[in-house]
């Protein structure tokens, strides 16, 4: 993953021909400088990466400070912030619904999320996380094989996060879901066997598998799920001017196609189709209930699949 090309710039510079007028302390002089330039300065305030984000908490931080830069000349100059505290995702929304301590974060949407919190239209996955492969045990992926002469993925156990939304929707088509809190806690379902399956979109699987192979944990390779589901940033309601801010920045970089290369910069379109052979699985299409009407109006403009397929021919 390429690290954020944009850096701000140390205040020394600015603060040094102030302190010969004042008649504080050099401490005092600094610390009131400080905070005249911090009030040219928007503090855009976020979530920290965790050892299990994977690189994608620097791509869509990247993403994020790409959108303010392309919109600098309007809204003037803005600095992402990071909060210490790490927090699952029914207590993201939560802090996104009043004046809580995050401005914006990225997740997968819903009906609910959209009026929890102010969604920024546009897919920083370009529809790929409703591509979804399974990690498995290798030592049960005769079990999947088995499948094909006549049994259902519906009858074996998958996990997820129980406030995901990728929860609801396999539940709602049918499917027998495991949920718990965390990442690691699924992990561990996985080895314990209290789970069969963790489905998980086609770019975190490839990366997460590498991870955990020492474990025995290996991509299931016959199957592909699919419905749409997009990643959007969602914006405090405390802050409408900068969730417009974003979405503005945003479309200028699809438009001049700085989107595009940040994102193939953290997703290998090529390499995603050779590593998983996703033209030769078999596809389980599932219905997505949890979509807005203004959310799938998006979708059926965009096959994730196709585009998938097309990126590289």
């Amino acid at each position: 993953m390429k690290k954020s090309m944009w850096r701000n710039l140390s205040l020394s510079f600015f603060l040094t021909p102030f302190i010969f007028v004042s008649a504080k302390s050099d401490a005092a002089s600094s610390e009131d400088t400080l905070k005249v330039f911090d009030t040219h300065v928007e503090h855009v305030r976020t979530l920290p990466g965790s050892q299990f984000d994977y690189d994608s908490h620097d791509y869509y931080t990247s993403l994020l400070r790409l959108a303010l830069s392309k919109t600098e000349s309007e809204y003037g100059k803005a600095k992402l912030t990071f909060t210490k505290e790490r927090l699952v995702q029914s207590r993201i929304m939560k802090e996104l619904e009043g004046k809580g301590g995050i401005d914006v974060f990225w997740t997968v949407t819903s009906k609910e999320r959209e009026t929890t919190a102010i969604p920024v239209r546009v897919p920083l996955l370009n529809g790929i996380m409703g591509l979804r492969v399974s990690l498995v045990l290798e030592e049960n992926l005769s079990n999947f094989t088995v499948l094909n002469k006549g049994n259902s993925l519906t009858e074996m156990v998958a996990g997820q996060g129980h406030d995901w939304p990728d929860y609801e929707i396999l539940h709602s088509n049918g499917f027998l879901v495991l949920g718990t809190s965390t990442y690691d806690l699924l992990v561990e379902l996985l080895k314990k066997e209290r789970i069969d399956y963790f489905p998980r979109a086609l770019n975190e699987a490839i990366v997460e598998q590498k991870a955990l192979k020492n474990k025995g944990i290996v991509i299931e390779p016959n199957y592909v799920l699919y419905y749409p589901s997009y990643i959007f940033f969602f914006v405090s309601k405390a802050k409408p001017e900068l969730a417009s801010r974003i979405e503005k920045g945003l479309k200028i970089a699809v438009e001049d196609g700085s989107f595009l290369k940040l994102f193939k910069s953290y997703v290998d379109t090529e390499h995603l189709n050779n590593e998983l052979d996703l033209a030769n699985r078999t596809m389980l299409r599932l219905q997505n209930p949890l979509l807005s009407e203004e959310t799938t109006a998006l979708s059926t403009s965009f096959d994730a699949m196709r585009y998938l397929l097309s990126a590289y021919k």
